[in-house]
């Protein structure tokens, strides 16, 4: 199950188009911010979906540029679309946190360290945060999805800072109870 097929079938539900501008389109609606979908990817799966009679090809040509391949969902590329919004909607992916290797191991450094890196944590998540809101600026009137991305990355972004507001605060309480049992 992919969701980089996903997106790709969805976006040529509503248009056909060549790579390039898939790639272009993905880095306008700012998708790239959101979920791991790279241009060779998205290259690697058309030529995939394509080969597996879920997209057509056809070849455009304009003015004095090299023919483009140019890429349309098939019936069967409906019908795949389909399913994987059903399963997508019935299990999506489980949720994993790269940073919980680095929280599971916070013991392991002294106090201090560990304060920094839980600041450069809760940073981090400040900074997802101010780059969520420049995209919000840049995209005014985003379609329903994107919208519905958006208010999820907000809410999972301003948890995150005020978990690591607490986290910091335990840790540091923490690590002042430890001193004064020395």
């Amino acid at each position: 199950m992919s969701a980089v097929n996903l997106v790709i079938l969805g976006i040529l539900k509503k248009q056909s188009m060549n790579a390039y501008e898939m790639n272009k389109h993905i880095a306008y609606i700012r998708l790239k911010n959101w979920m791991k979908i790279g241009a060779p990817t998205v290259y690697q799966n058309l030529k995939k979906l394509a080969e597996k009679g879920y997209l057509s090809t056809g070849k455009a040509k304009t003015g004095n540029m090299p023919e483009k391949v140019i890429y349309t969902i098939t019936a069967s590329g409906n019908e795949y679309f389909d399913e994987l919004m059903g399963r997508f909607s019935k299990t999506p992916s489980p949720i994993y946190f790269d940073f919980n290797a680095f929280l599971i191991n916070l013991d392991l450094v002294d106090k201090d360290r560990g304060i920094a890196m839980l600041k450069n944590l809760k940073q981090y998540f400040q900074s997802s945060y101010a780059n969520l809101k420049k995209d919000q600026e840049v995209i005014k009137d985003p379609p329903m999805g994107g919208k519905a991305i958006m208010e999820q990355y907000d809410q999972l972004f301003t948890t995150m800072i005020n978990w690591s507001d607490g986290l910091i605060e335990e840790y540091e309480k923490d690590a002042s109870n430890e001193t004064e049992q020395f």
